[in-house]
């Protein structure tokens, strides 16, 4: 059975001149998260990033994160969010991908699968969009997709009855709710950014994973209106694809801390433990209780 593994990070939030976002050193947190996801699974097919490549959208911030790349030696897809700057973004990266310009959004078929990266970025404000023209083009892209397409946006794909996420959520749900609902039949997973927290979900029938910033991370309050956030370690994803199933892995790339490591118990030994506090450990089915 093939299985396709990437690498996801998201919410870089790198700055020109090491400015620290938060009080986070977001480009030694994204070295490390690099180093730590090349060493523990050099054979990913792929590594993306899905948007706020950059805090202020400098365009000093995406050579920062050109010379991090240039040493990765597998594919590595990169997208925008609302704190990128689309034109200093293209100055950079903009014969790196097929892109669907003016927008950064692309597909790329790989490892059996059809990647299809949305471009999210709103106008005017921390909220995403999805254009009538880049809707267009994700539906043809998915009408055209030959393999299970695994989709890829910066911005949560559905409302999360939290109000401080959902008034930066995408402005126009109900149109790519329903551009989503009429191709759920190709769609295996969406993966996305922007909350700076670990989300998992399903919106039409498509299950999605959403993961922590290289930043600070977001707490959630489902009543709070205001921004709430925590300090919390930033993590990436690892993401096994096969037929008949789809794990994300969570890695905590900056703990530094003892690793245990040893023999798994048996269950005979875990049997004798538990006699030992009096406690009997079943050997065959329950008994099937009479009416």
């Amino acid at each position: 059975m093939n299985t396709l593994k990437f690498i996801h990070l998201t919410d870089l939030h790198l700055t020109a001149d090491g400015e620290r976002p938060a009080g986070y050193d977001t480009y030694a947190n994204t070295q490390r998260a690099l180093s730590h996801s090349l060493g523990l699974f050099p054979d990913a097919d792929f590594l993306v990033i899905t948007g706020d490549l950059a805090n202020w959208g400098e365009q000093g911030a995406y050579r920062r994160l050109e010379s991090l790349l240039e040493t990765v030696p597998i594919p590595v897809f990169l997208m925008i969010g609302n704190h990128d700057n689309r034109d200093n973004f293209f100055s950079v990266f903009g014969k790196r991908h097929p892109f669907a310009l003016p927008y950064v959004q692309y597909s790329q078929t790989l490892g059996g699968y059809d990647l299809v990266f949305l471009d999210t970025q709103g106008i005017g404000s921390h909220a995403g969009s999805l254009s009538p023209e880049r809707l267009e083009w994700m539906e043809e892209t998915l009408a055209a997709a030959e393999h299970e397409v695994l989709l890829f946006m910066h911005h949560h794909p559905v409302e999360l009855h939290a109000p401080a996420l959902d008034a930066k959520g995408l402005t126009n749900w109900p149109q790519f709710h329903a551009a989503l609902a009429r191709h759920r039949h190709k769609i295996r997973h969406i993966f996305h950014g922007h909350c700076h927290i670990l989300l998992q979900g399903n919106v039409e029938g498509i299950s999605f994973t959403g993961l922590r910033s290289m930043t600070d991370q977001a707490y959630t309050d489902l009543k709070l209106s205001k921004a709430a956030r925590l300090h919390a370690e930033p993590h990436y994803g690892v993401a096994l694809v096969t037929p008949n199933s789809l794990i994300v892995h969570l890695q905590e790339f900056n703990y530094s801390g003892p690793l245990l490591v040893r023999e798994r118990q048996k269950f005979d030994d875990f049997i004798g433990l538990c006699a030992e506090r009096g406690v009997t450990v079943p050997r065959e089915e329950p008994a099937v209780y009479a009416e």
